[in-house]
């Protein structure tokens, strides 16, 4: 014989936050009170609740903080059917008198019992069905809380029509409310109390993330602005080289021998060099497009890594682009030590080197 899950016993467990859910689904299982929610007394007895299994199922589904618990045993289906279900379905002699007297001809039917699956077609049936074969009881029971007026759906979008009890209990002081209401309530001011922390914290990292940007930006201005402003604002003399640069005691120059070169004061732009008669002072810079050219002691020149210009010692251009040779700055002893004034230039093209001031006679 087949069987099948009948609920014998049912209870609410703490934590009911009284939305009627269950009441909407199994009125004659669950009564919603203003404070809480009971099993019917009548729902109580395992004879009641077997014919209401799937209800209370359904219910238990629908609540929202699943404190509807329960409890099921396998029966056969022909045990599930009530005593006036039974009696109803199954036809007795004096049910059909007038058989007999309108067509005494045929026979009077006897009374023959249905087949249990029969009778159990015509009873209540605990799961519902249909030609597609049974609901998932989840969507079932979602269509179910969509649709009616409390439920799941009612409590999670904050319908302006909550529930008779779910209202009274937002309109009372949390110490008059039930233990599991209280909770309910206290966890949702937590939550609140929480959202409003990280949103004060998010508001906070971004205004110091704005303001350090800020800060940086300043710096940065203040880091490219600050000496343009400085110069700006204090004479350029203060800035200028000094023009005059003392290279020394005029005996090590002597000592030369002609065709040196001396680079000790390369850093501060000026070749000292010894021709036969003279000591000059050469500018470093190259006359082709200002780069600074290099010393060769072996090859006996100077040449320009920029563009090939190659220049002899004396300063005279003999290859590449270099369109006139080195200049010469001015020259003479101050206090027996050599100084070279880099303010006054002369120019071999023009035929300033033979002026005096442009070397030192030996």
């Amino acid at each position: 014989m087949a069987t099948q899950p009948v609920v014998t016993k049912v209870w609410i467990e703490p934590g009911c936050i009284v939305c009627d859910a269950c009441e909407t689904t199994a009125p004659t299982v669950f009564e919603v009170t203003e404070d809480n929610c009971v099993i019917r007394p009548e729902a109580l007895q395992s004879s009641f609740t077997k014919h209401l299994t799937q209800l209370i199922i359904d219910a238990a589904l629908e609540c929202p903080v699943d404190v509807i618990k329960y409890e099921t045993v396998a029966e056969e289906v022909s045990a599930l059917i009530p005593a006036s279900a039974s009696k109803s379905s199954v036809p007795t002699q004096t049910a059909k008198p007038v058989a007999k007297t309108k067509s005494p001809e045929a026979p009077a039917p006897k009374p023959v019992a249905e087949p249990a699956t029969a009778v159990a077609a015509k009873a209540p049936s605990a799961v519902k069905t249909s030609e597609a074969g049974s609901p998932d009881p989840a969507i079932a029971a979602l269509l179910r809380a969509a649709t009616s007026r409390g439920g799941n759906a009612v409590i999670q979008k904050r319908a302006e029509s909550l529930p008779p009890g779910a209202e009274a209990l937002q309109k009372k002081d949390p110490k008059e409310l039930p233990p599991d209401a209280r909770q309910a309530k206290v966890l949702e001011a937590a939550k609140k109390v929480r959202e409003q922390a990280d949103a004060n914290r998010r508001e906070f990292l971004g205004n110091a993330a704005l303001a350090t940007g800020w800060v940086a930006f300043g710096a940065g201005v203040g880091v490219s602005v600050g000496p343009a402003f400085g110069r700006f604002m204090m004479p350029n003399v203060l800035e200028e080289p000094e023009p005059r640069v003392r290279v020394g005691k005029l005996q090590r120059y002597l000592e030369m021998n002609p065709g040196d070169v001396n680079e000790d004061y390369k850093p501060q732009g000026i070749w000292m060099i010894r021709e036969e008669e003279r000591i000059a002072a050469l500018n470093i810079i190259c006359t082709h497009l200002g780069c600074i050219p290099n010393w060769l002691p072996n090859d006996r020149k100077f040449k320009c890594p920029c563009h090939g210009s190659g220049y002899k010692p004396t300063g005279i251009n003999f290859e590449g682009p270099t369109p006139r040779p080195l200049e010469r700055f001015r020259i003479f002893v101050e206090d027996g030590i050599v100084t070279v004034d880099k303010s006054k230039k002369y120019q071999y093209e023009l035929g300033q080197w033979d002026q005096p001031g442009s070397y030192l006679a030996v």
